[in-house]
This record gives structure tokens, sequence and C-alpha cells, in this order.
């Protein structure tokens, strides 16, 4: 394997931070946050492994065939590379054609695949032919950092957890409401404490005096909740005609 000339170098100051990562990997192309992640933690481990020259988005050659692909990321180590495969940037079938270059090219120390749940780490760990085991790694990659990336995610969907919120929210969704409307159905003390916790959320706003609405990011978030609602529905309804 060749790597290519234009292949974007990462260096530990670009890793202090994941902050630091995107603003210094400041990627046009269609990537998910997912798979940004993937990488900062991958470029991580690599460094922590002790190899020092890291590249990222690597553009890469074949040789003899002259095949082209792009790795995630890769180090190289005395004229050997380690590649990293992250599991969020690449479909299953695309992942067993590159696997496979890769296990061909004798400048390969070892290939780590970065599985995003415990399922896949399966899956890929039965793809692992017996001859490639020792240069195979099939690491825990983003199941063990989940709750860092989902942080700012899971305190916004606590919000819901709680049956006075989510019928604070769902009554708003028709229109805004006053104080005294949601009075009715809400404790007053718990209303009170969740108009201030949804407004600090940025979920709901003022619209007049003691009448409240959805915020603009309270309007869009609700509409994926619900559309997150109806996917589990749909998931659950699927299964249980399968049985």
């Amino acid at each position: 394997m060749q790597l290519g000339s234009t292949a974007k170098k990462a260096e530990s100051k670009h890793i202090s931070s994941y902050q630091n990562f995107q603003e210094w990997i400041n990627n046009a192309s269609e990537e998910s946050e997912l798979e940004r992640f993937q990488k900062y933690h991958g470029i991580i481990d690599l460094f922590n492994s002790g190899i020092n020259q890291v590249y990222v988005n690597a553009q890469v050659r074949f040789l003899p065939d002259e095949l082209g692909a792009v790795l995630d990321i890769c180090g190289l180590d005395d004229q050997k590379f380690t590649a990293v495969i992250c599991e969020a940037g690449i479909d299953q079938e695309s992942f067993l054609e590159l696997f496979e270059l890769l296990n061909r090219s004798s400048n390969i120390e070892e290939i780590w695949v970065y599985p995003l749940n415990e399922h896949s780490r399966r899956i890929y760990k039965r793809a692992v032919k017996p001859q490639s085991r020792n240069r195979v790694k099939i690491g825990r990659g983003t199941i063990d950092h989940l709750d860092e990336f989902l942080k700012d995610t899971l305190e916004t969907i606590d919000l819901f957890e709680s049956r006075a919120r989510r019928m604070m929210l769902f009554s708003m969704l028709e229109s805004p409401r006053e104080k005294r409307y949601l009075r009715e159905f809400i404790n007053p003390k718990l209303l009170y404490e969740n108009l201030d916790l949804l407004r600090r959320m940025n979920l709901i706003e003022e619209v007049s005096e003691q009448v409240y609405g959805l915020s603009k990011q309270g309007e869009i978030l609700m509409q994926e909740y619900l559309h997150f609602l109806d996917r589990i529905r749909r998931s659950i309804n699927n299964f249980e005609e399968e049985q």
C-alpha cells in the first residue's frame, strides 16, 4: 500500500480536545458527526500506541493493480502501516472490499476496526479469517465513548422522561398556551419548575405575558422526537408481527 501525497497529517495539538479536532478537520464532505467522533478517538489511540505519524482521510493506492481507496485513519511506523476503519463511514460491503485489500498488503502491520455497537463487533470478528486474526484488532471504539458523544442529546431526551413536561410540550404543539391553561392538568409547583427548566433549555419561550409556546429549537426537537417515537413504535409492531 502507498500513501498519497495529499494525506492530512494529524498532530497532538489537533486532538487536545474534540472541539479542536473539529476545527482542524473542517471536512466539507457530508461526513456524519458520529464518523468524525470515531476518527477523533482512533487518532488518539494511534498516538497512545506510540505511532507518531498519523494521517486522516488518507488517499492510498494498492499495488500492483493501482486500486485507490480512502482510509479513515492510518498510522505509519518503521515503514509499516496501521490502518483504521470506522464503521460510521463505510457500509458493510465496502468494508469487506477494503478489508480484503488491506489484508493482501505486505506493509500493513495491523488493521483496527471500530464498530458502532456490540452487534457489529461480533459480525466483524466473524468476518476475520483465522490466518489474519493476529493482525486484526476489533476495537470497542465508539462503544466506550457513547456517553461522551451523546451527552447533550441524552440530557435533552431526559427532559421527555417527565410526564408533566411531555404534557406541557405536547399541548404547545398546537399553539402557545396560557399558564392558567397548563395549571389545569399540571401541579402548580411542578408547572413553575418545569417552565423554568424548559426555558433554560431553550425549548419554550414566553411569547406574551403568561403565555408560553415552543421556541424554534423546541419545534424542531419536538418534530424529531415524534419521528423517533414513531420509528420505535413501527419497529416494535414489526417485531411483534414476526413472532
